[in-house]
């Protein structure tokens, strides 16, 4: 019977600690909401530390952790990320539907650039625009709350 005991709470514990790994960690902090933005892009991908902001100053500091050149532009639109219509290998700026607020220019590989930026209340796109990087990939879906 004592055997049993032990060998039920053994159980509850595994339980316990494996239900409480199922919880937030640094790895969820994509959903995070934040004004200050880390960041990254390279070669096909752009990633952010939040994917939420709320309206106001938000900061971004971007590093270009691929092996070519690359850009970040501020898109506000409410075109899926992704979707923005390409006018041959990138999209045209301005374009329908879309609002370029502010960019980093193409900046080197292995280096970090900050871009401070007053966004409104809205849906937006990070992305490198530069010719064919869009269509590969180089986009984020980010949201400014009230």
């Amino acid at each position: 019977m004592r055997a049993q005991i032990l060998k039920s709470a053994v159980v509850s514990v595994a339980l316990v600690a494996a239900l409480g790994s199922c919880g937030s960690d640094s790895n969820d902090s994509a959903d995070a909401t934040s004004n200050d933005i880390s960041g990254s892009v390279k070669e096909w991908v752009v990633k952010t530390d939040a994917s939420t902001a709320k309206a106001g100053e938000v900061v971004f500091t971007i590093t270009n952790d691929g092996t070519i050149g690359h850009e970040f532009l501020i898109v506000k639109t409410d075109i899926a990320s992704g979707d923005i219509p390409l006018d041959g290998d990138h999209f045209a700026e301005p374009t329908d539907g879309i609002e370029v607020i502010d960019e980093i220019g193409e900046f080197a590989k292995g280096t970090t650039e900050t871009l401070t930026v007053t966004l409104d209340a809205g849906s937006y796109q990070l992305v490198c625009n530069l010719p064919d990087h869009y269509s590969a990939g180089m986009s984020l879906g980010f949201t400014v709350v009230a």
